[in-house]
């Protein structure tokens, strides 16, 4: 069974990053974490919408959106982390950035927002999120094609802030 949730700083009692487990449930009345991916200072709004993320059996590859927010311009991400599951074992494959971290604090956003999803067809990846959809090749992360929300806005008087 695979969780997706918070990682809370054991000192401090904060929320401290995104934490990803792997249970052995062989033995439904003791079950153990055999696998465990922090990711500090991350969000995923995985965690509380069950169409955010993907688990594709075959590959055995988690698709998760991932937010990180600094509030300043550099160090921010919102996309999605593509990350390899085994038995024992999460580690991340790859990212797909839906926004840098300068367009982030520096763009000009259209006043819609779309939720995370995303759905693979064929092993091309799609991913939908905020202002994008990505296409990317699953095997590897190569981007394929990437189409924006208001592209080529301009109006400074009828711009939004990236997160509303």
């Amino acid at each position: 069974m695979l969780g997706i949730g918070v990682h809370v700083d054991e000192e401090t009692q904060l929320r401290a990053g995104l934490k990803i487990s792997l249970f052995d449930i062989s033995d439904p009345r003791n079950p153990t974490e055999n696998a465990t991916f922090i990711d500090e200072g991350a969000y995923s709004s995985g965690g509380n919408d069950f169409k955010a993320f993907r688990f594709l059996t075959q590959s055995k590859k988690l698709i998760l959106p991932k937010s990180e927010w600094t509030w300043g311009s550099k160090g921010n991400f919102d996309g999605f982390v593509v990350y390899d599951v085994s038995l024992g074992d999460i580690t991340s494959s790859y990212e797909i950035e839906h926004a840098s971290a300068y367009t982030m604090n520096h763009g000009c956003w259209y006043n819609a927002h779309m939720p995370a999803r995303s759905f693979v067809f064929q092993s091309k990846l799609t991913t939908i999120l905020s202002h994008s959809v990505i296409s990317t090749d699953l095997a590897d992360g190569d981007e394929l094609w990437n189409m924006t929300l208001g592209e080529g806005l301009t109006d400074k008087d009828n711009c939004w802030e990236y997160f509303f």
